[in-house]
């Protein structure tokens, strides 16, 4: 099982609005970028995922 504390509301809010920013980012600008709009939520999500849960 995984050892790692458990992610804070806070922490948990955090991530969400990074989210939330980089989707509206996409939305708003050119959408040629889906590689690297990907490649940014990927790297948000494993930064607030615990190793080995992604």
């Amino acid at each position: 099982m995984d050892d790692s504390p458990p992610i804070s509301e806070d922490q948990q809010r955090r991530v969400i609005a990074q989210i939330v920013e980089l989707q509206r980012e996409f939305y708003f600008e050119n959408k040629n970028k889906e590689t690297e709009r990907r490649r940014r939520l990927r790297d948000i999500v494993d930064r607030a995922t615990p190793q080995g849960e992604s």
